[in-house]
C-alpha cells in the first residue's frame, strides 16, 4: 500500500510540475485551494491537463471530537486523514464530472473509545453496568483506497478567485471492528472471562450498527480558489 505522506510527497511534485519548464498553455494552468467538508479542513492543489479537464488533490483533516452511541456505548473516535484526487470534466461551463481516489490515512484503521459509565449495556445476553474506569478502546477498519465519484459546480481555474461545491461519494467496504476491554469488568478472575468473551460477540453488533456512511464515504466540500 502506498502511504498517505508518499501520497502527499506526489502531490507537491504534481504542484510544482507547471512551473519546471516549458509546457502548453493550458498545462501551465494552476491554482491553490482551501477546502472545508467531511473530508476535513485543508487544502491542496489544481492542475489544467487539458481543455475541459483539471487534475485536483485535496488533503484535509478533521480537527473535532464527536461522540457517537452505538449499541449503548458512547465512542469517540480518531477521525483519520483524507487525501481526495480527482479528474474533473467541464461538460457545461463550471458543471463538471469528477472521478477519482479517495485515499483515508492509517491504512484505513480509524482508532475509537468507547465507554459506557454508569449504563446497563447487553453484552452476549448479560447485562453490564460500566464504571468510570470500564473503557472498549480499538478501530474501525475501513478501505484504505475508496474509487470516488462526483460532481460540483466551479472551476478553480476558471478565475483568478473562485468558490467551488462539490458532493460526491467514496465508495469503501463493509467496516470491521476490533476492540479490547480494560478495567474492573475485564479484569475481575470470576466474570471477567465470560465479559471479554463477550466484548468479541460485541464487535459484531457493532458491525452491524454502524452507519451506511462508513461504507459508502459521503462527500459534501465547499473550497475557495486562487490561480497566481
Amino acid at each position: 500500500m502506498v502511504s498517505l505522506s508518499r501520497a502527499l510527497v506526489v502531490l507537491v511534485v504534481l504542484a510544482s510540475a507547471p512551473l519546471l519548464g516549458p509546457a502548453p498553455v493550458q498545462a501551465q494552468r494552476f491554482a491553490v485551494a482551501g477546502q472545508v467538508g467531511t473530508t476535513g479542513l485543508g487544502g491542496g492543489v489544481v492542475i489544467g491537463l487539458v481543455p475541459r479537464i483539471n487534475l485536483r488533490s485535496m488533503f484535509g483533516v478533521i480537527p473535532i471530537d464527536r461522540t457517537a452511541n452505538i449499541e449503548d456505548i458512547d465512542f469517540v473516535p480518531d477521525f483519520p486523514s483524507f487525501l481526495l484526487t480527482t479528474l474533473d470534466f467541464y461538460a457545461v461551463g463550471s458543471l463538471h464530472l469528477s472521478g477519482g481516489m479517495l485515499l483515508i490515512s492509517d491504512n484505513g484503521m480509524m482508532g475509537v473509545e468507547g465507554s459506557f459509565e454508569g449504563q446497563s449495556v447487553d453484552f452476549g445476553g448479560i447485562t453490564y453496568t460500566g464504571s468510570a474506569d470500564d473503557r472498549l478502546n480499538g478501530t474501525i477498519a475501513l478501505k484504505e483506497w475508496q474509487p470516488y465519484a462526483g460532481v460540483g459546480i466551479g472551476n478553480a481555474l476558471g478565475q483568478r478567485i473562485s468558490f467551488n461545491f462539490d458532493v460526491g461519494v467514496g465508495f469503501g467496504s463493509e467496516p470491521v471492528v476490533a476492540l479490547t476491554a480494560t478495567g474492573p469488568l475485564a479484569d475481575d478472575p470470576v466474570t471477567g472471562p465470560a465479559y471479554l468473551s463477550a466484548v468479541e460477540d460485541k464487535e459484531r453488533d457493532i458491525e452491524d450498527a454502524l452507519p451506511t456512511l462508513l461504507r459508502y464515504y459521503p462527500v459534501f466540500a465547499i473550497s475557495f480558489s486562487f490561480r497566481p
